[in-house]
Order: structure tokens, then C-alpha cells, then sequence
């Protein structure tokens, strides 16, 4: 089965050159970069903020992880939302509310009531981010997209990368003598700057539909406890288990994410054959290139996000590096990801899926490579000599990770598509906490057993094999070019 788009009404008026087009993207550019910097700024300011707040270690763990889990635990509701009272109207109320979420955390005075203001800020994120594929998708005709999502990709990544770095960066230089504050107040004028352009530009409804009246009685409540715990249950586990030594309590909780989850499933698939309106539209699955594409998603993201942990903790605590040094490393893949996802584009107008082998397959040669200079290197790290190697590195997670949502939704229907928004950054966050929580697992052990050199080395290395086999599984999607 194929959920494929089919002369929605209105498709002929949107074209890729208007300036309401670029202006709703220039909207969820702004709203992705604060929340996608929000997941990681928070990392390199954290002792500044315990030591301020007076918080303990378990106060702490929350503040850092609790945005990311309100984030991924809402995501599926906040897209259901959006298809019931327009992606319009909940993206600028998400975005005030993140603005004001993001003030709370700028002037709180106890750690609590920042965990607390951090979930909120969490939720409201959830709530914008899952309408931006679909506004996206909407403003764009097929041929187009494209382009928009190179550009998404873009900076979705560059704000991944810089968050730990903005962050270390803002304390240090105490503007205004706000300290560590600065890191949450500084969302509030870029919200601004989202809320002017999503209110010029971004555009009432899905595609071709008008607006319609809704009541909270559509919502699937039952659903939404479903996917909300069965997230938690699975996402909470991955994220704090290394800081709080696995303990049984753990296991339990992550054990009780698949029943959940399978209830929750089974649920939506006999809402569909009744004709309801499920959170999650099971029709997406069946179309091989949605499918496909979300296993690639998650594992390659999982590999992404570890990737970055792993590296700061070696230069970091096993080389004593500073964050400006640890940034210096890591430039070149910055520079190299943003250049490779705004050149996507024309990779995938020439290749069609076959851009997303090649991406995948020269990271994992560019890993390989920087694996193998380490390996060389022994007791020392020589930046000059990694710099091509991570740059090549970036540059293939540009032509694969910014494309991929693009050739994931080429044969998805307007009428699922908020499901669909839903679920990508979703399965971004699910990957990401799994990869984290598996290859944190492989570095730890080695880090006990060698060095944290050698452990990186290990982690480099199975990420490359790890990147061969999903370079293979693109060979399952269809080659037609976007």
C-alpha cells in the first residue's frame, strides 16, 4: 500500500520560489534552532547552574534530561493536536509558550522550579516542532521540498552541534551579569522573531482544507496516557540509567515500556479499521519508503548523538581539553554537515534515494578513517590530521540526514502528514536516547578496561560498520528522484 499524494486541491499554487514558502520555513528555522539548542545547551552549564541553585546530583540529572523526556513523550499528542485545531494556531501558541517556558528557566530561583520550568519549556518544543514537517511539507510543492528540508537539516544540525559549545560560551561571558540565565533568556527574542514570521507567512490549516471547528472528545485520551507512559517508561531509562548505576528499578521501568507500547499500537490500528482518527496513522508503515526511512532515522541519529557524547567525554575528561578546543574538533564536521545538507538538494534531483547510499557511506568511511588516524596516533590527538576526516564525516551526515525526511514523506498523503510530523523528530529522539544509552555502554566498558583513546576507537569503529549496513538498507528504497 501506498499513501501517496494525489492533486491535492491548492498544490498548484504553492511553488518552492514564493517568499510565503521561505518566510514559513524561516519560521521553523528559528523554532527548530532554539529547540534543538535547548536540548544541549543545557550540558556544559549545568555546574554553574548546581552550583547557583544548590542542586543534587538528582535535581541536576533532571534539569539536563527532563526537557529532552517532556520533548519526546509529547511529540505524538502535539501533531494530533495541530491536525485538529490548525498547525497554525498550535505552532505560535507553542512558541509563546516556549518563550514564556524559557523565562521561567531565566529567573527561577531553586532547582525544583527549574526542572519543573525546563518540562514545560519541553512540552511547548514538542508542540511546535511536530507542525514544522508538516507546514513545511505544506508550503512546498514535492519537487521542492528538497531543497527546504537541505536547508531544515542544516540548521537542525548546526544547532545540535553548537549547543554545549553556546552554552559554555554564554556563562563565560556573563552578559549583563545574568551568568548562567543567559542560556534560557536568550530564546525569548528569537521566539519573538518565529512568532512574526510564523504569524506573517505560515499559512491556516493543512493544505487544500479550510479550518474547522474541534473538541477536545476527537482527542484519543486513552491514546494519549498510552504513547505519553509507554515513552517515558522506554525513553527515562536510556536517558538517566548510566548516571544512576542501572538500578532494578530501571529495568522494570524499561520492561514496562513494551506492553504499554504494544497496547498503544494495537489501539491505534483498531481506531484506523474503525475509521477513527488515531494519534499515529498505521497507513504510514505501509508505505516503504516511511518505513524504511524511520529505521534509518533512528539508527543513524542514535549514532549521531552518541557520536558527540562520546567525543566530548574523550577530549574532555580523558584529555582535559577544554570546551573551546573540544569546539575547535568538532568545526570541521559542523562545517562540513551544514555544507553537505544545503547541497543535498542536488544530489538527491540526480540520484534520488541512491544520495542517501552515498552520504551514509562516506561517513562511514570518514569514521573509519578517523578510527584508524586515532588507532595510528596513540597516547596524542593531532587535530590537523583529523580535520579532513571529520569534515568528510559531516559532510556525509549532511547529504544523508537532511534529505531523509524529504524521501520519507515523497509517497505520504497531505491528510497523514501531521501524523507524520510527528512522528519523524519522535523517532529521532527514541534513536538518540538508544544510541546514547548502547554505545555509551561499549565506551564505558573499554574506558575501564584501556583508555578513553582506545574506547573512542571502539566506538568509531562500530559506528562505521554500523553506517556500511544502513548505507546497504537504502538499497531497499525506491531510486525515483525528488
Amino acid at each position: 500500500m501506498t499513501v501517496r499524494i494525489s492533486g491535492t486541491p491548492g498544490d498548484s499554487a504553492r511553488t518552492a520560489g514564493t517568499p510565503g514558502a521561505w518566510g514559513a520555513l524561516g519560521a521553523c528555522l528559528v523554532a527548530v534552532f532554539i529547540q534543538m539548542l535547548d536540548l544541549t545547551v543545557v550540558h556544559t552549564a549545568v555546574p554553574a547552574v548546581a552550583r547557583a541553585l544548590r542542586a543534587d546530583a538528582a535535581e541536576q540529572l533532571l534539569i539536563v534530561t527532563g526537557y529532552g523526556l517532556a520533548f519526546a513523550c509529547t511529540l505524538l499528542t502535539a501533531a494530533r493536536l495541530g491536525d485538529l485545531f490548525g498547525r497554525r494556531t498550535v505552532f505560535l501558541t507553542a512558541v509563546g509558550a516556549f518563550a514564556a517556558a524559557s523565562l521561567w528557566c531565566g529567573i527561577t530561583s531553586g532547582a525544583a522550579e527549574l526542572v519543573a520550568a525546563r518540562a514545560v519549556a519541553g512540552v511547548a518544543a514538542a508542540a511546535a516542532s511536530a507542525q514544522t514537517i508538516a507546514i513545511i511539507t505544506g508550503a512546498f510543492p514535492e519537487r521542492g521540498r528538497g531543497a527546504a528540508f537541505g536547508v531544515y537539516g542544516a540548521v537542525a544540525g548546526l544547532a545540535g552541534l553548537a549547543g554545549p559549545l553556546a552554552g559554555g560560551a554564554l556563562v563565560d561571558a556573563n552578559a549583563l551579569g545574568v551568568g548562567w540565565r543567559a542560556i534560557f533568556l536568550v530564546n525569548v527574542p528569537l521566539c519573538a522573531l518565529a512568532t512574526a514570521l510564523g504569524r506573517r507567512y505560515v499559512t491556516k490549516g493543512p493544505p487544500g482544507e479550510s479550518p474547522r471547528p474541534a473538541t477536545a472528545r476527537e482527542l484519543d485520551l486513552a491514546g494519549v496516557l498510552l504513547s505519553a507512559t509507554g515513552l517515558a517508561a522506554l525513553v527515562f531509562p536510556l536517558t538517566a540509567g548510566r548516571e544512576l548505576g542501572w538500578p532494578p528499578t530501571l529495568w522494570v521501568l524499561l520492561g514496562s515500556s513494551v506492553p504499554l507500547l504494544a497496547v498503544f499500537v494495537r489501539r491505534q490500528r483498531r481506531q484506523a479499521r474503525a475509521g477513527g482518527d488515531p494519534l499515529v496513522r498505521p497507513e504510514l508503515f505501509a508505505d516503504r519508503d516511511f518505513a524504511i526511512g524511520a529505521i534509518l532515522m533512528a539508527v543513524f541519529y542514535g549514532m549521531f548523538t552518541a557520536l558527540l557524547f562520546t567525543v566530548s567525554v574523550t577530549v574532555q575528561s580523558g584529555l582535559s581539553w577544554s570546551a573551546s578546543r573540544t569546539g575547535l574538533l568538532m568545526l570541521p564536521f559542523a562545517i562540513g554537515a551544514v555544507a553537505g545538507a544545503l547541497s543535498s538538494p542536488i544530489l538527491l534531483s540526480l540520484w534520488g534515494a541512491r544520495a542517501l547510499t552515498v552520504g551514509v557511506g562516506i561517513f562511514a568511511v570518514a569514521l573509519g578513517a578517523a578510527a584508524k588516524i586515532i588507532e595510528t596516533a596513540g597516547s596524542t590527538v593531532d587535530i590537523g590530521a583529523l580535520a579532513w576526516p571529520v569534515f568528510t564525516a559531516g559532510a556525509g551526515m549532511g547529504w544523508f540526514a537532511a534529505p531523509l525526511p524529504s524521501v520519507m514523506l515523497r509517497g505520504v498523503a497531505d491528510r497523514v502528514t501531521g501524523s507524520a510530523s510527528g512522528i519523524v523528530p519522535a523517532v529521532q529522539q527514541i534513536g538518540s536516547a538508544v544510541g546514547v544509552a548502547v554505545l555509551g555502554m561499549v565506551f564505558f566498558d573499554r574506558v575501564s578496561q584501556r583508555s578513553y583513546l582506545e574506547a573512542i576507537t571502539t566506538v568509531l569503529w562500530t559506528m562505521a560498520g554500523v553506517s556500511a549496513g544502513l548505507a546497504l538498507l537504502t538499497l531497499a528504497l525506491p531510486r525515483r528522484r525528488s
